[in-house]
């Protein structure tokens, strides 16, 4: 691996992180949504329902996909080695313009990072069920000096991940970044802007970006979500949906789309064919640039619009009355 001069990026290190352990059970007197519709997977062909769950069994279940904690980087010249141009990556720029790549053969398998990058603690977090890449800041409004710090329920709620926050306890809907379950139900985190794209579009970009280094002990060379988009496209998800998510035919159910949102309102656009637009979401003017399986959203001044890419299912879960964009 090349070495990194983390603190030379804008990367704080090291970091002092809630442990996992230390979580505290979420309160389920407070919900937004059913407790019978966030399912647990057991990881054993069954799930059972929050509603079911005792805490022997959350707890049992917690990290059972262990997120990443403040995670080693590497150069893109020695990332290379084993990415190809075609690989996803969840690509994000810090506040400082430093460009952070964290390629999705990882997230397929961690599904969150915890990380401070630029003077911005941030979540980057991926649902393979989903395709949905998300960048949001761990600063909550109620988090006052400290952060919050994310980890995995191993539950589903809409076929997407279930996060929980290790210092609320409050269990947060992945691709909406809204609290489901706990002391922050109803809240939302906020948005930063992120892209989903391939690796060489990134590097032509960003040639300065760095890479998340793969954690030992595990291959990532083989992608177990393959023919997943198949599956999705017959109707079926492994994890309930509402009613009518899956008919919504604009769209196949695993197309991936851009998202914005601005002024209560929320704008998709299919990310293929490759294209560039110009559109308006909630009062704001945006070019909305489209690669095939990704993009990026500015303003009319060039600034990066905070987006979020996702199957088109899971997009159409979280915000029934989205509206598509040309």
């Amino acid at each position: 691996m090349s070495e990194i001069d983390l603190a030379a990026l804008g990367a704080t290190r090291p970091l002092n992180f809630t442990r996992p352990a230390d979580t505290p059970p979420v309160d389920r007197s407070r919900a937004e949504v059913p407790l019978d519709q966030i399912i647990f997977d057991t990881f054993d062909g069954g799930g059972v329902a929050l509603a079911d769950a005792d805490q022997d069994t959350t707890t049992r279940l917690f990290d059972v996909i262990a997120p990443i904690d403040a995670p080693a980087y590497e150069s893109a010249s020695a990332a290379s080695g084993w990415l190809t141009e075609d690989d996803l990556i969840v690509g994000y720029l810090d506040p400082q313009g430093q460009a952070w790549a964290y390629p999705v053969r990882i997230l397929n398998s961690r599904e969150i990072v915890n990380d401070e990058l630029g003077g911005q603690a941030v979540l980057i977090s991926y649902c393979p069920l989903c395709g949905s890449g998300v960048v949001y800041s761990r600063v909550h409004e109620s988090s006052g000096e400290q952060p919050l710090s994310f980890s995995n329920t191993s539950a589903l709620y809409e076929n997407d991940m279930v996060m929980v926050d290790r210092e609320t306890g409050t269990y947060w809907w992945q691709v909406a970044g809204s609290g489901l379950v706990g002391e922050l139900s109803g809240s939302l985190l906020e948005l930063l802007p992120s892209q989903t794209t391939s690796w060489s579009s990134w590097t032509e970009q960003n040639p300065g970006t760095v890479v998340m280094v793969r954690p030992a002990g595990r291959d990532f060379s083989r992608d177990p979500f393959s023919s997943y988009g198949d599956t999705l496209d017959s109707g079926r998800t492994p994890f309930p949906v509402s009613d009518g998510v899956m008919d919504d035919d604009r769209l196949a159910s695993s197309a991936r789309v851009v998202v914005v949102t601005q002024n209560g309102a929320t704008r998709a656009w299919a990310a293929s064919p490759a294209r560039t637009v110009q559109d308006e979401v909630g009062g704001l003017v945006v070019t909305v640039t489209l690669d095939g399986v990704g993009g990026s959203v500015v303003d009319e001044d060039g600034r990066l619009v905070p987006s979020r890419t996702a199957f088109w299912f899971s997009i159409v879960s979280a915000y029934p009355d989205i509206k598509l964009g040309p």
